[in-house]
């Protein structure tokens, strides 16, 4: 390992430090491929957590594919020991060698990022540590997947074996494992507030201290900040449950009021979250559209239904026009009527007039060329509005699909390329409840913007 690749595995160790004890839940997840007698470990994902999985260790074989999930705990290793056992290039697992050797000549390539760009997309703090290992050998994707679909235990691609452990991506050069650090305490669900009283809620994982934690809020009344604050881990009231430990505090708040909790644990943000009063909604646009569903049980009825398999992608759209709708939007939903199916299928106007341009999908992104019709779609916008003398307007080109952010990840690096911004399954939770308080569609069309423009230039491993 050379200077470069030690600092980054410090700053890494000392960024996840004060969590350590809490990442009771760690699990290693693979996928390993034969090459000539042995296995190599094509693509891992190590995942530190303080919440047991709902996934049990399990195993597959066949004949040129190993895919796993072991809890490290079962292994008797820590995650340094999983990390050093990584980097000497052979990992020793109870069904065998899986070989990760570095690039020829060089040892393994590391990349640190404090801030997951995953993690973010949910409103939790994840810190990810990239290995990437020597070049692999192109994927035999028709034989392997026959070879699949012919198992004992079957599976109809490797792509489905991958989602089906949680492996990441196994579409890029280089053999790679991902290592991610989830975050350690979290608002609780049970958060809420109901009528003038706020019950705040921190999830801590088990093995941390309680006082080192804290619980941050800000209160806001008719799109006004009214007080920010935070309550020390001493102060907060305590109980013990099966998955974590429980910390709460009661407060006095006006009729109305909406609250932005932010967990927090050794003075870091975790996790952050909007809780509201949903009968005294502070957003006259849901409060109308409540009128006709008054808990959004039909909204995610159809979010919902259009994840089952053979899902109408149209219940999908109508989520999201209510959706935007309520987030300040104004949307139409130009691609129903047969007429104008050559359409897209939603736009979007900000107050300010630039405009979203928007696709769903209930499949991946690549399906029925949903990406290039997409762009086409979006730059037919972009010279209507310029004819007419509107030239100054943007227009942003947004796939939203059903599908995991891990099921499209392969798909993803095309799509940015494209200039499309995709939105998936796990942003569905954030922008509901983003409809908790007044809409701002023009910040949230210049935060979809800079997330775009992040996209565009992802870190990359530097040449040493």
């Amino acid at each position: 390992m050379n200077d470069y690749e030690r600092k980054t595995l410090d700053e890494f160790f000392n960024a996840i430090e004060p969590n350590l004890a809490g990442y009771k839940h760690a699990s290693l997840r693979y996928l390993a491929l034969k090459k000539g007698e042995i296995f190599e470990l094509t693509q891992g994902r190590l995942l530190l957590q303080g919440v047991p999985t709902t996934i049990p260790s399990r195993y597959f074989q066949s004949k040129n594919i190993k895919a796993g999930l072991h809890r490290l705990d079962e292994l008797k290793l820590t995650p340094k020991a999983m990390i050093d056992s990584l980097l000497s290039g052979v990992l020793r697992l109870p069904h065998g060698e899986l070989h990760f050797p570095p690039e020829q000549t060089r040892s393994h390539s590391l990349h640190f990022n404090p801030y997951y760009s995953d993690g973010i997309s949910l409103q939790h703090r994840q810190v990810q540590l990239y290995i990437r290992g020597a070049r692999r050998e192109s994927i035999r994707w028709p034989a392997l997947d026959w070879e699949l679909k012919a198992a004992s235990t079957p599976f109809d691609s490797i792509q489905e074996l991958s989602n089906e452990f949680s492996v990441g991506p196994t579409d890029g050069e280089s053999l790679g494992v991902e290592v991610i650090a989830l975050n350690v305490a979290g608002v609780g669900g049970d958060s809420a507030v109901t009528g003038t009283q706020a019950n705040l809620v921190i999830n801590l994982a088990h093995g941390l201290e309680r006082g080192n934690s804290s619980l941050g809020y800000i209160i806001v009344e008719r799109n006004m900040v009214v007080k920010r604050a935070s309550i020390s881990g001493a102060a907060l009231s305590w109980s013990d449950t099966e998955n974590f430990q429980h910390g709460e505090v009661k407060m006095e708040v006006r009729a109305g009021a909406a609250v932005h909790c932010v967990a927090c644990y050794a003075d870091q943000a975790q996790h952050h979250w909007w809780i509201a009063d949903p009968a005294t909604a502070q957003n006259p646009f849901r409060a109308v559209h409540q009128a006709f569903d008054s808990k959004l049980e039909v909204l995610h009825e159809l979010i919902s239904k259009a994840q089952s398999r053979g899902a109408n992608a149209r219940d999908l759209e109508v989520a999201v026009s209510w959706l935007l709708w309520m987030l300040g939007f104004s949307a139409t939903h130009i691609g129903a009527a047969p007429k104008t199916s050559d359409g897209p299928d939603l736009i979007a106007a900000t107050p300010l007039g630039n405009f979203a341009v928007i696709e769903c999908t209930t499949g991946i992104l690549k399906e029925d060329n949903k990406l290039p019709h997409l762009v086409q779609r979006a730059e037919k916008v972009r010279e209507t509005l310029a004819a007419s003398g509107h030239q100054h307007l943007r227009v942003l080109p947004i796939l939203v699909t059903t599908k995991t952010r891990d099921e499209v990840k392969a798909d993803l690096e095309q799509a940015h390329k494209l200039g499309v911004l995709v939105a998936t399954r796990e942003d569905f939770s954030e922008l509901i409840n983003r409809t908790l308080v007044f809409p701002d569609a023009n910040r949230l069309y210049a935060q979809a913007e800079e997330t775009m423009r992040r996209s565009l230039n992802p870190p990359k491993f530097p040449s040493v």
